[in-house]
């Protein structure tokens, strides 16, 4: 029988076998999108702990919209897989948490586990894996070092709701300016998208209005690239003028002039245990990793 299987090229039909409850079942990783360091450092974490299982890991994206989200939550349940791995930053509010506890409910229903990474844990739902890090911490600590160069009047440069890393960082700020005493003043808030274009054109229009500003706390990154390209367009230099702080630590800023000062968001962690829970290792409740600010070139004493 197994020489006329061969004979014949006969592949086994891995989804049968999955529905059957036979044989490693694949895992897949869904994130609004697919391009970035941040997403790829975790996937590439992720799909070494589960290949080396012997499993397929599938790529998805949402591209951002919830209804495209729902109906691919409902294909990979068909499809029988393994695991689903929710990835990135999440709507808040009680409707959407609602909706992914519906998504974990579906999945449970064919055997398929749900977890969520780099999000908040749902607070009614303990049973759903949650793998997030410590974005206020990460914030506050910035808030943190730039007082203690001095800075007293420190803008915060980024989306503030809607989004549940919006949300943390910015409350990482309020604590970090209630931590130092520092009144919260809502004109130094620049409320901008992730998008260094975006940043460089909304610190363009709020430097005139806000010159006593010293120091800029970024949401991402990308934003404090942008930002740091408008502070430098506007004749100032960093960090003597200025000082700007990031957050994730992507390959390359340390490649900046100058280097960035930024928090180090650990994606291949948050990736590795992912994959590591997906292939069996017991979950015990929700998980938030550490988070290091990493002191760089782009800040220094606030200018006398």
């Amino acid at each position: 029988m197994i020489a006329a299987a061969n004979e014949l090229g006969y592949v086994v039909n891995g989804l049968a076998r999955s529905m059957m409850g036979v044989g490693r079942r694949s895992v897949a990783f869904v994130s609004a999108v697919m391009v970035g360091p941040t997403f790829a450092t975790m996937a590439a974490a992720a799909e070494r702990v589960v290949t080396e299982d012997g499993r397929l890991f599938m790529l998805c994206t949402t591209h951002g919209d919830v209804e495209r989200e729902s109906a691919l939550i409902e294909s990979l349940a068909e499809q029988r897989v393994g695991t689903v791995l929710l990835v990135g930053s999440a709507l808040t509010g009680q409707a959407d948490e609602q909706r992914i506890a519906a998504y974990a409910d579906s999945l449970a229903r064919v055997g398929t586990q749900l977890i969520l990474c780099g999000r908040p844990p749902i607070a009614h739902r303990p049973d759903i894996a949650s793998i997030d890090y410590d974005h206020a911490g990460g914030v506050s600590a910035a808030v943190a070092h730039l007082v203690a160069l001095g800075h007293r009047r420190i803008a915060y440069v980024g989306a503030t709701t809607g989004m549940s890393t919006e949300e943390q960082r910015f409350r990482g700020y309020r604590l970090g300016l209630d931590a130092a005493g520092i009144p919260f003043d809502e004109d130094v808030l620049v409320d901008v998208e992730n998008d260094p274009d975006a940043a460089a054109s909304a610190i363009a229009a709020f430097l005139p209005q806000h010159p006593d500003v010293t120091a800029f706390v970024c949401l991402t990154d990308h934003v404090a690239i942008g930002a740091g390209r408008s502070l430098r367009a506007a004749g100032l230099k960093l960090p003597e003028d200025a000082s700007v702080v990031g957050f994730d630590d992507t390959p390359l800023v340390a490649d900046l002039t100058p280097a960035l000062t930024t928090v180090h968001a650990p994606f291949r962690e948050v990736g590795d245990l992912a994959g590591r829970i997906a292939i069996g290792e017991p979950f015990n409740g929700s998980v938030v990793l550490p988070v290091e600010l990493i002191v760089r070139a782009s800040t220094d004493r606030a200018p006398r």
